[in-house]
């Protein structure tokens, strides 16, 4: 691998970019032409990529994928069975994010660009980008108007007509939360890149991607930045780490103590969710988990299907989206145990495979399990992609080569 084959032009973000934008982009998610917007996208990316790449390099992956839509037919089949009516558009949009999510991988495969350093470098540059944006929204609500939250959009971020003190750094997604988790994944590859919890090579883009997460003020952003500062720290100061340890034990506790969004934010909530009856609603990370408990508990092993009707049985007065809370326990409720264990299976095994440690495959499956504890990360493409990620082997560059690069 040379030098110049790691020198990223604007053509070779662009796929990354449009499947990120799928990922949670109000322009191209929660507007009245989504499904058509995925459709085309879908439709015209599969066909180009298999229009440039060698058919035997498609084999094993498309049989990975095509086994991931067998489980989805199988389930929603169960689904209609015991429950009486399931979503088609949601199987097929599911199916479509998964589709699309594997063949961006086949697409870089092809070219002979790590996609997983490609995003790091992506995500470090929509931070530099959203930051003006996240500066202007103290002054005003620029953008196009979005369906939602009174929010409106110029495609590189999301702003909201909010209060000074409730302005938060949403990037280019629906919420700050959103863009905390995908900043938080971007370090995860970073990691697995090096093996260890260390920055190696990226250090203007881990800062860059540290600065963003701050500016979301996100609950969970800040929670999985601490975990992950003290293993760094843990890891790379073998006597350091008696001094520095409890330094930063002490500012952690310090913005746990005196940042709203942390401690009054848990602990309101986890002080409702623990007081709701059975009959209770909540879009809270605790108050979802524990409503959605009623329908895993119910169906624990083919889940309750996309359809609204069947997916709030136990709740009929809701008649529209409520706006879960927790990642997690949502897709546990759509698609049962099973086929979410797969998906952590096929995560550890990718973390695995890019950082030939167990131990910190283990601790970054920890970490990512902690993320989809708020946003619904498993609606879409980019955290859909570990379903297949393993059938392709993993690019890596040479470690000189990066070193000028960077």
């Amino acid at each position: 691998m040379t030098k110049n084959q790691i020198l990223y032009s604007l053509k070779d973000y662009l796929p990354l970019f449009f499947v990120l934008c799928f990922s949670g982009n109000p322009v191209f998610t929660s507007t009245g032409y989504s499904k058509q917007l995925l459709i085309l996208f879908a439709i015209t990316f599969i066909i180009y990529t298999l229009s440039s790449i060698s058919s035997k390099k498609v084999n094993k992956p498309v049989f990975r994928l095509l086994l991931i839509i067998l489980c989805i037919v199988i389930l929603s089949t169960f689904q209609k069975y015991s429950l009486g009516a399931i979503s088609i558009p949601g199987v097929v949009a599911l199916v479509l994010k998964i589709t699309i999510a594997l063949f961006m991988m086949l697409y870089y495969q092809s070219k002979e660009i790590n996609v997983f350093h490609l995003y790091v470098n992506l995500l470090s540059i929509l931070v530099k980008i959203s930051l003006p944006f996240f500066i202007l929204n103290y002054f005003i609500n620029a953008g196009i108007y979005l369906p939602f939250n009174d929010s409106k959009t110029v495609l590189f971020y999301t702003s909201f007509n909010r209060p000074i003190d409730e302005i938060r750094n949403s990037g280019m997604f629906w919420e700050p939360g959103a863009h905390a988790g995908y900043l938080i994944l971007a370090l995860l590859f970073i990691i697995m890149h090096n093996r260890k919890f260390i920055i190696g090579n990226f250090k203007k883009q881990a800062l860059w991607i540290v600065v963003g997460l701050l500016t979301t003020m996100s609950t969970t952003g800040f929670l999985v930045l601490a975990i992950i500062i003290f293993i760094y720290v843990f890891q790379n100061y073998k006597y350091g780490r008696v001094i520095v340890l409890p330094i930063v034990f002490l500012i952690s506790t310090y913005a746990y103590n005196n940042l709203e969004f942390l401690s009054v934010k848990i602990e309101e909530q986890y002080t409702l969710a623990t007081e709701m009856e059975s009959s209770d609603v909540s879009n809270t990370r605790f108050g979802s988990l524990n409503m959605d408990m009623q329908y895993i508990m119910d169906q624990p092993f083919t889940g309750n299907g996309l359809d609204s009707k069947k997916r709030y049985r136990f709740h009929p007065w809701i008649n529209e989206e409520v706006g879960n809370g927790n990642g997690m326990s949502n897709f546990l409720v759509f698609w049962g145990i099973p086929f979410f264990l797969l998906w952590v299976f096929s995560f550890f095994k990718f973390s695995l495979d890019y950082s030939g440690s167990i131990g910190t495959a283990i601790i970054v499956t920890i970490i990512i399990l902690l993320v989809l504890q708020g946003e619904q990360f498993l609606n879409y493409p980019i955290f859909l992609l570990f379903f297949t990620a393993t059938a392709l082997p993993i690019i890596r560059y040479e470690e000189q080569v990066l070193d000028e690069y960077i």
